[in-house]
């Protein structure tokens, strides 16, 4: 019995502990699954978090390349506007050239054929002047040729601008005395402060060195336009140029200029534009005191080629003031150069023999006739071939050369006279245009040059110095 008994408890004993064993075996198969549960759940949200990643990362590529692909798209777009825009510069600046071109072209064009008639035109008022006329005639002809002169003048000056902005002006860098040059200019001036009732002074620093190394012809035509100005628009007042040392150092010279003047004064809204080509502040200004209206332009693009900045300040009614300071190089050791005198002897004149080569007709007749008057025996040819035989075959005290000739020119022919002729003075007679100059003249071997239309006593001056 108690063997049975033990038996059943030994059974019942291996029920539970089979019991235990698979519920243990369940648990740990339960555990197991969870277990894996987790690892498949964990491996899924990495997964899909992966594949968040990846699509967000070809979503933020797919953006930054279509962003890429328009920028590209964009700055093409942008090259090629950039482009157009840039061929457009080029050919508006390319046709601003060739407009400032013609138009530099043109009016020395005309600057240069309207000489020829005005030379016709003082030539001959010259001639009239001189044969005794009658007092009713005299003042047709000082009107005559006071109005040539004025045309002159503006036809300079129109070749004078076209100059400038051509680059076609050089700068001199020679010594002079500044002293005397505006002195010199105070006195050619004293008759049309005379003329207005004007008080003109001259106020100079006695610090400013005797000599000075720049380029007086410049200067002088600043100091001119400026003090034509003053003195023409103001009457029974003041004009008066100053002239002050500003510093000295290392051989170099810093003045300062002032024309001051008590005239009429330029209104608040023209001091600005008074400075632009053929612009006197107002029609009623240019109407009542004539002018080109180009002096301002010259001296305002003049002082800047000279190195200095022009200032206007002006009160209607008061008057104005154009100042502007300049560098100059001193001279230590100046060479002074006795000036040429404008006079001469008209006996020198007499009985010489000079060959005029001239094609125009009109030109003919004056030169010769004014030459004639003193006693000149003249000779007259019309073209370049010839005058180069007619100065081998003969003997001349001066041939006056036409630069403008048909066939070989002026120029070209003095080169060939200048082969087997190098004492007979040549001088070059031209109605001067854009390309020409003194110096590219006198490169030619020609002497001097007279400008047309001529200034009878420079005319004179110039012929005799050279016979």
């Amino acid at each position: 019995m108690k063997d049975r008994i033990s038996k059943i408890n030994t059974a019942k004993l291996s029920l539970e502990d089979f019991a235990k064993f698979k519920k243990n075996e369940l648990l740990n198969a339960t555990l197991e699954k969870q277990k894996k549960d987790n690892e498949q759940q964990k491996t899924y949200k990495y997964s899909k978090l992966i594949s968040i990643l990846a699509i967000s990362l070809i979503t933020i590529l797919s953006l930054l390349s279509l962003s890429l692909y328009k920028n590209n798209i964009i700055r093409n777009e942008s090259n090629l506007l950039l482009k157009e825009k840039n061929n457009e510069l080029i050919i508006a600046k390319n046709n601003a050239e060739r407009a400032s071109k013609a138009r530099s072209e043109f009016l020395s064009t005309v600057s240069h054929e309207l000489r020829t008639p005005l030379n016709a035109i003082n030539g001959i008022t010259h001639l009239l002047m001189e044969e005794n006329p009658k007092e009713s005639q005299i003042d047709y002809l000082t009107s005559l040729q006071f109005s040539g002169n004025y045309l002159t003048k503006f036809v300079n000056e129109i070749l004078e601008i076209n100059k400038i902005d051509s680059n076609k002006i050089e700068l001199e860098s020679i010594s002079f005395d500044l002293k005397e040059l505006l002195k010199n200019i105070q006195n050619s001036l004293k008759e049309l402060a005379f003329i207005n009732n004007n008080n003109f002074k001259l106020e100079i620093d006695d610090k400013i060195p005797d000599h000075i190394i720049g380029d007086p012809t410049k200067l002088s035509q600043v100091f001119i336009n400026l003090i034509n100005n003053a003195l023409k628009f103001t009457k029974n007042g003041t004009v008066t140029i100053f002239a002050k040392l500003d510093a000295i150092e290392e051989q170099k010279a810093s003045i300062f200029f002032d024309i001051v003047d008590t005239g009429i004064g330029i209104p608040e809204d023209k001091l600005q534009t008074v400075f632009d080509s053929f612009s006197q502040g107002s029609i009623e200004v240019n109407r009542k005191y004539g002018g080109t209206g180009l002096g301002l332009t010259i001296v305002k693009k003049l002082i800047k080629i000279l190195g200095g900045k022009i200032k206007l300040e002006s009160t209607v009614g008061k008057g104005s003031s154009f100042s502007f300071k300049l560098q100059f190089k001193t001279d230590i050791n100046p060479i002074v150069i006795e000036e040429k005198s404008e006079k001469y002897n008209p006996i020198t004149l007499e009985n010489k023999q000079i060959l005029l080569i001239e094609d125009n007709k009109i030109n003919q007749m004056i030169t010769k006739k004014m030459l004639e008057k003193k006693g000149i025996f003249c000779e007259i040819i019309d073209n370049g071939e010839d005058a180069i035989e007619a100065a081998r075959k003969n003997q001349y005290n001066l041939i006056l050369m036409d630069v403008h000739l048909p066939g070989i020119n002026g120029t070209v022919a003095t080169k060939f006279i200048r082969e087997f002729d190098s004492s007979t003075p040549i001088i070059a007679l031209t109605a001067i245009s854009l390309n020409e100059n003194r110096e590219m003249l006198l490169s030619y071997g020609m002497n001097d040059v007279i400008t047309k239309p001529i200034v009878p006593d420079e005319f004179y001056s110039v012929i005799a110095q050279y016979i």
